[in-house]
């Protein structure tokens, strides 16, 4: 399952690991991962700030102060950066399929399908025969996509920019349960991402907005507490999708990430609320890591991680 974002940078030779980077409004979150041997090793997990009002060349600069090893480099978009769509694929050859998507898409983005850029993804085949082949359309900006090749620009490593729902199917694929099937409850600062995986393949994701939970849980001003009544629904409907069109075995366990209190606190109340079995995402316990991980370090670089995971080498 690929998703070289967008079809825009030339493919790098397989490696020995993978740079992962997550560029935020003020500091860039840089993984390295290793595979000597096959296993995934954490080499480096680094947070380096930015002055954002220093203006656009500051992430630029901000990048090569980091000592990066030439290996191949993913970079993860933000969210505000690009949609996702679920859709019926065109009845199209695989050459014409982009271009297809991007009017299928027209009226599913909230900006000018002219100023995206578009790629795709595959599912599993659903169960439903009514339905056609489904698959995942990615719609980035232009504008966004050219800050990030601007701010990688001269590193001929840089050969990816992915969304964050892959990276966290390559965090997820880790879990002990991802087996038998396994729900990631990513919470980001303003919305939560709900991916469902089940060994290495992705089948399912749903976005939702925090910052609802987080006032109904305060009563009126945002809290740091997250309702667990209003998660449940979500996730209840994103488990439902995947038995019911997918044909699989109920999904009982469910991580939160990042670790920290609000993870734990969450994964608390969703344990009692649903009856599954809920825990928190500790990379410590998934990767082989040179240093200890604190959660705050963990939560500033767990997508940047989830990016550096990428194995796949393959275009669409």
């Amino acid at each position: 399952m690929e998703c070289r974002v967008l079809g825009l940078l030339k493919k790098t030779a397989a490696a020995k690991g993978r740079v992962g980077i997550s560029i935020g409004r003020d500091q860039i979150a840089v993984a390295i991962i290793r595979r000597d041997g096959g296993a995934a090793a954490l080499e480096r997990c680094d947070v380096v700030p930015f002055d954002p009002k220093a203006g656009a060349d500051a992430a630029a600069l901000a990048l090569r102060s980091v000592d990066l090893p030439r290996m191949a480099i993913s970079v993860v978009l933000r969210p505000e950066d690009y949609q996702l769509a679920l859709v019926e694929a065109p009845d199209v050859p695989p050459a014409e399929l982009r271009a297809a998507m991007r009017w299928r898409l027209k009226d599913a983005i909230d900006f000018r399908v002219e100023d995206a850029v578009i790629d795709v993804f595959d599912v599993p085949t659903q169960h439903r025969a009514a339905q056609g082949r489904m698959m995942y359309a990615v719609a980035a900006r232009r504008g966004a996509i050219e800050r990030y090749a601007t701010a990688l620009a001269g590193n001929p490593s840089f050969d990816v920019i992915d969304v964050p729902e892959l990276c966290l199917r390559n965090l997820a694929a880790l879990l002990p349960a991802a087996a038998s099937g396994v729900a990631l409850l990513h919470l980001g600062e303003v919305a939560a991402t709900i991916v469902l995986v089940r060994g290495s393949t992705f089948y399912f994701a749903r976005q939702m907005d925090l910052q609802a939970t987080l006032r109904i849980a305060s009563g009126s001003a945002l809290s740091d507490r997250v309702d667990a009544g209003s998660v449940v629904l979500e996730l209840q409907r994103s488990l439902d999708y995947y038995e019911r069109h997918f044909d699989q075995p109920p999904i009982t366990r469910i991580a939160v990430s990042p670790p920290g209190s609000r993870a734990a606190s969450l994964a608390e109340d969703l344990a009692r609320e649903t009856g599954l079995e809920v825990t928190t995402l500790d990379l410590g316990a998934l990767l082989d890591c040179a240093t200890e991980l604190d959660a705050a370090v963990q939560a500033q670089c767990l997508l940047a991680v989830g990016a550096a995971l990428r194995e796949e080498h393959r275009s669409l």
